[in-house]
């Protein structure tokens, strides 16, 4: 009867495979971490605690550390929350034009009716 693994072994089994690209449990191209590690483990994240496999979370979080500075900074990372911003920052934007617009309406009107008083010789200094 074969020997059962050791919770860390499967969770060496679970990284390497990882690594190679050929999960069993998770989609290929899921990156490596400390969470996908254990899930392709089969076990809770929560299992491969720092305290408990120290020198296993010290591999992955270098692993990955090294992995996704190469892998990641070309492409950018979109998120709603980044989305979300950028569509605030462009209302508050827009607003602010907006008013920019409405005062200069405003002090256009204002000089065209000062022009029209000068013309007629009405006023000789208008003051809004």
């Amino acid at each position: 009867m074969p020997r059962p693994k050791s919770v860390e072994a499967e969770m060496r089994a679970a990284f390497e495979r990882l690594k190679l690209d050929e999960p069993k449990n998770l989609p290929k191209g899921t990156r490596v971490s400390l969470t996908n590690v254990a899930k392709e483990a089969g076990m809770l994240p929560v299992s491969l605690r720092m305290d408990r496999y120290p020198d296993l979370h010290r591999e992955i979080t270098a692993y990955s550390e090294i992995h996704s500075t190469s892998t990641e900074k070309g492409k950018p990372k979109k998120s709603r929350q980044s989305d979300s911003k950028r569509i605030q920052r462009l209302q508050s934007q827009n607003e602010k034009l907006l008013n920019i617009v409405n005062t200069l309406i405003t002090l256009n009107e204002e000089l065209v009716l000062e022009n029209e008083m000068l013309k007629e010789g009405k006023v000789t200094r208008y003051t809004p």
